[in-house]
């Protein structure tokens, strides 16, 4: 079954921190990554400080679906 996680954070090291500690915990649940969708916005409030927000949306999947599926239509034997 198809599964998102997103993130959202004011600093890019601790998104990259997140998004890397999600996919070590995706592998090991042996799951797989499908797609990441990054994103980049800031905004400035009253003069003050610009604020960034680094976001991320994760799409993965259970490996052991897939491999089901490309077994299904695997071929057996080749007829001539």
């Amino acid at each position: 079954m198809l599964k998102i996680k997103v993130f959202d954070e004011s600093h890019e090291k601790d998104l990259e921190n997140k998004l890397n500690s999600l996919i070590l915990e995706i592998d090991k649940n042996n799951q797989e990554v499908i797609d990441i969708k990054y994103s980049v916005s800031h905004f400035q409030v009253d003069g003050q400080e610009q604020v960034y927000c680094f976001s991320a949306l994760i799409m993965y999947d259970d490996k052991l679906i897939d491999e089901y599926k490309l077994k299904k239509y695997e071929i057996k034997e080749v007829l001539e």
